[in-house]
């Protein structure tokens, strides 16, 4: 046996649920859909509605000063992440 195959019996015996490669769950010798989106959690997201705020009260503020001022507000996100959101925000394109 394997050390993966260890740790996902040892984490199924323990009653913990196992996330296979096709998105299903495995719990107790049942499977279910995951619900978590792909990839890491959006760092950027949490800072939507101030962004918005700043876009709507000052249109035409450009993405470099929206990226200085939400660092001070305590963003560590990288530069393009923040400037797509700008994007999709100055489009009015929904989105995550």
């Amino acid at each position: 046996m394997g050390i993966g195959e260890v740790a996902a019996f040892n984490s199924l015996t323990q009653g913990n649920s196992l996330t296979q490669g096709n998105g299903l769950t495995q719990s107790n010798g049942q499977a279910h859909a995951s619900t978590r989106g792909v990839g890491r959690p959006s760092t950027v997201a949490h800072y939507t509605p101030l962004i918005s705020q700043w876009l709507r009260e000052n249109p035409i503020m450009s993405g470099a000063e929206v990226l200085r001022r939400v660092r001070l507000t305590g963003y560590r996100g990288g530069k393009s992440a923040l400037y797509e959101l700008v994007r999709r925000l100055r489009l009015g394109t929904p989105g995550n």
